[in-house]
């Protein structure tokens, strides 16, 4: 009887390796040779699941976004109810406010580098840009639905400055942590939100 292989599972053994290596030595350092060194795999049964670095970019990708959509899901049964905290907390996973979102940051980067040159990783690119306007124009809705939305602002434009000031913050956080700390990135959240409510 042939041997019944769970390549779920291997994938996923694979997945937590792609990962120790980009927690302890940084998303750069992640590659088929790194990887499979971590997982104890050779480099040829690992390319079966990832044949490349762009293909390990995209699995990384994915990964992210699910890992997002975990912690927003867990914010909301916590929260119960709508609120301008709620929306904060929304908005702080798509910040690298600790080490698991920055190396979420530092996937992102990567994927934006390879999209210059790879037809798919431009597709997943494009992908992502939109599931993160969707969360700021989301987060720029309710404010409106709480009744909070400053008189005279409207929710496209907001929006816009919205997604910019994060765009932003993801740079600074991640090239000048010295610059700019979690914490000040979180109070700079709030006075912002409070300015969209004023």
């Amino acid at each position: 009887m042939p041997k019944v292989v769970d390549h779920e599972g291997r994938r996923a053994e694979l997945a937590a390796a792609l990962w120790r290596v980009a927690l302890r030595d940084g998303f750069d350092a992640v590659s088929v040779r790194s990887v499979a060194e971590e997982s104890a795999w050779s480099a040829g049964a690992l390319r079966h699941y990832f044949p490349d670095k762009t293909e390990m970019v995209l699995f990384a990708i994915d990964f992210v976004v699910e890992s997002v959509r975990q912690r927003i899901s867990q914010a909301n049964a916590a929260a119960g109810s709508l609120s301008p905290q709620l929306i904060q907390a929304h908005l702080e996973q798509l910040l690298p406010l600790d080490d698991e979102r920055r190396l979420e940051s530092q996937a992102w980067f990567a994927l934006v580098a390879l999209a210059r040159g790879d037809v798919l990783a431009a597709q997943r690119r494009t992908e992502v840009d939109e599931l993160i306007r969707g969360a700021v124009e989301s987060a720029v809705a309710a404010l409106e639905e709480l009744g909070t939305l400053g008189a005279g602002r409207t929710r496209a434009a907001e929006a816009a400055r919205l997604h910019a000031l994060l765009d932003g913050m993801v740079v600074q956080l991640l090239a000048r942590p010295a610059r700019l700390s979690p914490q000040q990135a979180r109070d700079m959240l709030v006075q912002h939100l409070a300015e969209l409510c004023a």
